[in-house]
């Protein structure tokens, strides 16, 4: 069941949902999955009666053989090993102090800092650009009518993989430990502590619940004061014509991000807005009634949404760009990589990246670089203007190595293995 929906088993990501909250969960996506997984366990529960019903000193050993062989060869039997497992011993792990992973620095003041707007493109990943097994399909997204710098190898790494992971990692610079408490890793500061401490005004907008996944709970812990979600649309937006299963459409959502971005361009004060989009969420995305835009035939769901969320997106950054003179940095990334869709067998053919753009910036870079979400947060502080590190990230514009750089195939055992030392700092 679980890798019907993330197309990796149990994941970190399911690990991580587990654990965190539930509320806003699109569940009429899931019914087959849920029917199936239901009758899954009564079968199970069936089976276990039947034969504890049929069990014989003779049989007895056999029958408990087969069980055990059945638990051994179940997939989720090594998903749950992975969780669960030892650590790897990397030396490198006893030269990291709590002090850098919590960001316990002061930041330095600068002149004329720029604001920022930051775009999570719910599973927008770099693939759906390549022209060879998905022509056609981004177009708006690849115009040259504006400038912007894209980084074309970040990579997915350990428990980077659902969208609030994908933020936290993106700005904190570590991955999210998930919690139960009334706060969410408050003991770790995030570019949203570090940018309120020297006067920004950061606000936060989505479509869906504050709720899910302890949204609220993180962005209130970093930084973020005005937070709009479901409940603000809902009252906003009376008819159900403007929501799909997980909330507002990604055009409403839009508006409000541009008139937002107006209201705060209009202050003296330098600003944060991010924001979350949603019409690409999986397993089919969800086409806004406004797009009479279509891929191909329009026989595939998921890509008619990508192509709406191409044009969507393309034109909510034109109208920025065009109000702007050049003082706000926009940022378009995905959120994580893209879980399990009707567009998956596509994406399997090549390597798969996260999408990650820069717009009013001026840099030259090595696009090639390795990266992963971890870095997002360093090199935006450096397209702002301050020179300081977040986390285990790094100024992707400068010629620091990245993890994915010094470890390789080996980052994610490392990251794995800094669990302790992150649950440690997030307190």
């Amino acid at each position: 069941m679980a890798n019907s929906l993330t197309g990796d088993g149990l994941n970190e990501a399911v690990k991580f949902q587990l654990l965190t909250s539930w509320e806003g969960t699109g569940y009429g996506e899931f019914i087959p999955q849920l029917i199936i997984g239901f009758i899954y366990i009564l079968l199970t529960i069936s089976l276990v009666l039947y034969a504890a019903k049929k069990r014989t000193k003779k049989n007895n050993v056999f029958v408990s053989f087969v069980g055990v062989i059945a638990i051994l060869v179940n997939p989720a039997t090594k998903d749950f090993y992975e969780w669960f497992r030892p650590y790897s011993h990397f030396k490198e792990v006893e030269t990291i102090s709590s002090k850098n992973l919590k960001n316990d620095f002061k930041i330095e003041t600068v002149n004329n800092p720029k604001s920022f707007i930051y775009i999570y493109a719910e599973s927008l990943e770099r693939t759906f650009f390549n022209e060879e097994i998905f022509p056609g399909l981004i177009t708006e997204l690849k115009t040259r009518d504006s400038k912007y710098i894209d980084f074309t190898n970040v990579e997915q790494v350990y428990a980077t993989g659902a969208t609030m992971m994908g933020m936290v990692a993106s700005q904190c610079g570590v991955f999210a430990v998930p919690s139960m408490s009334d706060e969410f890793m408050p003991g770790i500061k995030c570019i949203g502590n570090k940018l309120t401490e020297v006067g920004y005004e950061l606000h936060y907008l989505q479509g869906g619940a504050l709720d899910f996944a302890n949204t609220r709970k993180f962005y209130k812990s970093h930084g973020f004061k005005n937070l709009k979600g479901l409940s603000y649309f809902q009252k906003k937006y009376k008819n159900d014509k403007y929501f799909s299963q997980w909330g507002v459409y990604d055009e409403y959502l839009l508006q409000e991000a541009f008139d937002k971005y107006k209201n705060l361009k209009a202050s003296d004060k330098p600003f944060g807005l991010v924001l979350v989009t949603l019409d690409t969420h999986y397993p089919k995305g969800h086409k806004s009634p406004l797009c009479n835009l279509n891929y191909k035939d329009g026989k595939n769901p998921y890509l008619n949404a990508i192509k709406c969320s191409d044009y969507n997106i393309a034109e909510f950054i034109k109208k920025i760009l065009k109000e702007d003179n050049g003082e706000t940095v926009i940022v378009l990334a995905s959120d994580h990589l893209s879980f399990q869709t009707t567009a998956s067998k596509l994406l399997k053919k090549l390597p798969r990246r996260n999408l990650l753009r820069f717009y009013n910036v001026d840099r030259k870079i090595n696009n090639l670089k390795p990266a992963s979400t971890l870095d997002i947060g360093t090199t935006l502080l450096s397209a702002l203007g301050f020179n300081h590190k977040i986390g285990l990230g790094v100024d992707l514009f400068s010629n620091e190595r990245t993890l994915l750089e010094k470890f390789e195939r080996n980052t994610n055992n490392f990251l794995r293995s800094l669990t302790p030392k992150i649950k440690e700092a997030s307190l």
